[in-house]
């Protein structure tokens, strides 16, 4: 709840009342009102029908149109209106638009804004019933990005992470590895830098794909729960083994790391050039395309160990400044629902958040994405505090400067921890401190 402001203090009946007036029309005007009051609107709405106007932001005019006509199948009597807003977009225009009277009763966003917009009071919490269906039916670790403080402030709706992209024809009758000492063994044959044929390419300087080196030896990014800042894990003995790993894997892909570039990763991947390659569901259209024959499953395992790997989620949440909670509740249900998941994949090919896919029809049934689903439960979501646009660039270089051999091992690590405190000093914080 926002706190409430300029409240009049008095003597006498006439005063309390005026107090009450001005405290209700404070409510109403910041939002709250409907908040505290929309438990009963719920109630109501369930004995009896959901009706109304409903203004929602989604990021895809095809697949808007279908998942409202098949909304309406349930709720007739819901007129609903629908505006393109992107997902990056729609907490900054939320936060404006909704105090104004012009924002959405429903809106997506992708997981890690989810803090700021709980700072912000954007978000209706989810009523106790939606939030216990919905985190026995979802990823553990996707439902923990939209909770705070016991409450769930938007519900998933779509899931990625990155996988291990495997080529059946190049590998032929090798067994696909599943560890990397196989594929270190694979390339021992297969590689031959004179014409530069490498059997495993990623892009080995991105933060995202190479988390899962880290996390193989137990670093913990900002603490066990990804949420304090003061110990971004850089400086760890864990990561230290985690950037060695990495760097001696240069033996295998024998490239600088501005030469490791999509082109010539991924996309050489798709081209049917390169056995093996890490990265996630937006490859597999182009390979598809393409005509390879190839698979996927989860990230190979290091020294024995599952490495877990970042994932990301698009949340579906009702705004607090909605004029129909009921019916942008319901439509928020719909989205996370195995009918509105089958029609999502249909209509944009993106993962429902399922722990369990088998009943929704269509992605259950495909086999690349079943592969990226393995590697689903062993995925962090990235870290919802603010202070996670300061880290890209410090893990980064982690692993730009040692594959490059421009800094050893611990020098990088010194290097990265000075970037984030450089980076956290010009956002007003540091380590030691903060402004909040």
């Amino acid at each position: 709840m926002k706190k409430i402001s300029g409240v009049l203090v008095g003597v006498g009946s006439c005063l309390c009342l005026l107090l009450a007036v001005t405290l209700i029309s404070t409510l109403i005007i910041n939002g709250a009102w409907r908040t505290a009051t929309a438990g009963l609107a719920v109630e109501k709405s369930a004995e009896g029908r959901i009706t109304g106007n409903l203004l929602v932001w989604l990021d895809n005019k095809e697949w808007a149109e279908a998942v409202i006509a098949a909304f309406n199948l349930h709720y007739p009597e819901v007129k609903v209106h629908y505006e393109n807003v992107g997902n990056v977009d729609s907490r900054g225009k939320v936060s404006l638009d909704g105090p104004a009277g012009i924002g959405p009763d429903v809106f997506l966003m992708p997981h890690d804004h989810i803090g700021n917009a709980i700072i912000d009071d954007i978000c209706f919490s989810i009523p106790l019933d939606m939030q216990q269906k919905y985190s026995e039916l979802l990823l553990e670790a996707s439902i923990k990005t939209c909770t705070s403080d016991g409450e769930l402030f938007a519900i998933p709706i779509s899931t990625e992470n990155i996988a291990f992209f495997y080529n059946r024809d190049l590998i032929g009758n090798t067994p696909v590895p599943e560890s990397f000492e196989e594929i270190i063994a694979f390339s021992r044959e297969w590689n031959n830098p004179s014409i530069n044929r490498y059997a495993l390419r990623w892009q080995v300087d991105d933060s995202y794909h190479n988390y899962f080196f880290l996390t193989a030896f137990g670093m913990e990014l900002f603490g066990p729960d990804m949420g304090d800042f003061r110990f971004p894990g850089f400086d760890t003995e864990a990561a230290k083994r985690g950037v060695e790993f990495h760097n001696n894997l240069r033996r295998f892909y024998n490239v600088n790391t501005s030469d490791a570039t999509w082109d010539a990763t991924v996309a050489a991947f798709q081209r049917g050039e390169v056995p093996f390659t890490i990265t996630g569901p937006w490859a597999i259209g182009d390979a598809v395309k393409n005509g390879i024959n190839f698979g996927v499953t989860k990230l190979p395992t290091i020294a024995g160990r599952q490495p877990r790997c970042f994932s990301g989620n698009i949340v579906a949440a009702v705004s607090s400044y909605s004029r129909n909670i009921p019916a942008a509740l319901a439509f928020v249900d719909f989205l996370a629902s195995e009918e509105g998941a089958k029609i999502q994949f249909d209509l944009t090919g993106k993962l429902a958040a399922y722990n369990d896919i088998s009943g929704i029809e269509g992605l259950r049934d495909d086999v690349y994405l079943r592969g990226v689903m393995e590697q689903a439960p062993f995925a962090d979501p990235m870290p919802v505090i603010p202070e996670v646009n300061q880290m890209w660039d410090a893990m980064k270089a982690l692993f730009t400067f040692t594959w490059d051999r421009i800094l050893s091992v611990t020098e990088a690590q010194e290097k990265a921890m000075e970037t984030f405190d450089i980076a956290l000093m010009m956002a007003g914080k540091s380590r030691s401190w903060s402004s909040e």
